[in-house]
């Protein structure tokens, strides 16, 4: 590691209760007492949550928001951007989404020593990319963060070879549940007449990604068997996906399943409900890792998910947990029928599941994401390059009218 302090900015487009905010918030809590690198983080846009914004101003980090309305293009935000970078000597800008990275660009337009980091959170990006955006990931990118070996095989397609393989990580600790009974000891209490196999999902309600409607003709298939279940799918809408929501909420009607399946919409608590839960279901047509899949293991839940991308590189089938085919309803519903037919496989699950997900402990993730950064600032030559300590104190800013030109 570098002797001096690093300074890196993170950009990112909202603070919404989304996954890579959230993994973001994660991180920098991770980091809170380390000294080797001075973080800044910077919202993009109006898209706050009241929440995620709280949870991220407790950890005493600069903060700003620019308040910008998704999709404006005005000069004033490059050059509050540009402003940040010089207060806090930033060498490091590290975007999350596609349009925090054209952001980050600009700035490096205007700082051509600045280097930056971009990380790939899924699976369906790269291959979108144009001929133009595959020109500015190649040469204006010092680094992108592949979240897994999927997106790593990716990037390898689109001719980006400036990456680097990192698993996300979680707070294993976090969702650790050491008093949680088996689930053939709980059916030893109550069975599951007295108290239905709990169901839990967590993942934006957007269904042609995250495949809520599959869940749902699962759950219908399993009330059809007789199969007492109940489902509780939580995650983010806004905007751009309440359709997709109003249409699960139609779903849910049509198949006459407004007793067993409850939305949670919106929410923070994600340790609390799973912990609350039997099951663990990931239907995702798409995923480029999974995070929650870890969550889930971690608090002893079985997982089940979808057999595509990232998924199958946490999930060994029917050693650590349960794959199905990918959009296939029937298949899940007989996943599932397996496990409330036989609660010691998903006991076994279990004991497998806590082993695999040592190494994704949101430590590892930081330790790689460090010397990631030192090795950028080591290709910068000269001492006026080198990043400076920063003696501020934390700093919350808002872009006001006054910025305006």
């Amino acid at each position: 590691m570098a002797d001096n302090l690093m300074n890196v900015m993170h950009l990112i487009s909202s603070l919404e209760v989304g996954g890579s905010e959230k993994l973001l918030i994660d991180f920098l809590a991770a980091c809170r007492d380390d000294d080797q690198v001075n973080y800044t983080v910077v919202i993009m846009n109006r898209a706050v949550n009241p929440t995620m914004r709280e949870r991220l101003e407790r950890l005493g980090l600069n903060v700003y928001y620019l308040d910008r309305p998704e999709g404006h293009k005005h000069p004033k935000y490059l050059i509050e951007l540009l402003k940040i970078i010089h207060r806090h000597n930033v060498r490091i800008v590290h975007s999350h989404n596609f349009g925090s990275k054209l952001w980050a660009v600009l700035c490096k337009a205007f700082c051509p020593g600045l280097k930056l980091v971009f990380t790939v959170h899924d699976t369906m990006s790269m291959p979108r990319l144009d001929k133009r955006q595959i020109i500015i990931h190649r040469h204006w990118i010092d680094q992108h963060v592949a979240i897994s070996k999927t997106v790593a095989s990716l990037c390898e397609k689109r001719g980006i070879h400036n990456y680097r393989q990192i698993y996300n990580g979680i707070h294993v600790q976090h969702f650790m549940d050491t008093n949680r009974q088996s689930l053939q000891a709980r059916l030893e209490q109550e069975s599951f007449e007295m108290k239905p196999l709990k169901i839990v999902h967590v993942g934006r309600m957007d269904y042609p990604v995250k495949g809520q409607d599959i869940l749902l003709h699962a759950i219908k298939r399993c009330k059809d068997a007789g199969l007492q279940v109940q489902c509780a799918l939580m995650g983010g809408v806004y905007p751009y996906n309440q359709k997709s929501f109003d249409e699960l909420k139609a779903l849910v009607q049509e198949l006459n399943l407004n007793n067993d399946v409850e939305f949670l919409i919106n929410r923070t608590d994600v340790a609390q409900v799973i912990s609350k839960a039997d099951v663990f279901v990931l239907p995702s047509r798409f995923e480029g890792l999974g995070l929650v899949i870890l969550e889930a293991m971690a608090a002893g839940l079985p997982v089940i998910a979808s057999n595509t991308d990232g998924p199958k590189e946490l999930i060994e089938d029917g050693n650590n947990g349960l794959l199905f085919e990918n959009g296939n309803p029937d298949h899940l519903f007989e996943r599932i029928q397996l496990i409330y037919q036989n609660p010691a496989v998903a006991d076994r699950f279990r004991g497998e599941a806590l082993q695999r997900i040592a190494k994704f402990d949101i430590q590892a993730m930081k330790n790689q994401y460090y010397l990631l950064y030192d090795s950028l600032l080591s290709e910068v030559s000269g001492d006026t390059n080198k990043a400076i300590p920063n003696t501020r104190q934390p700093v919350v800013g808002r872009l006001t009218d006054e910025a305006s030109i």
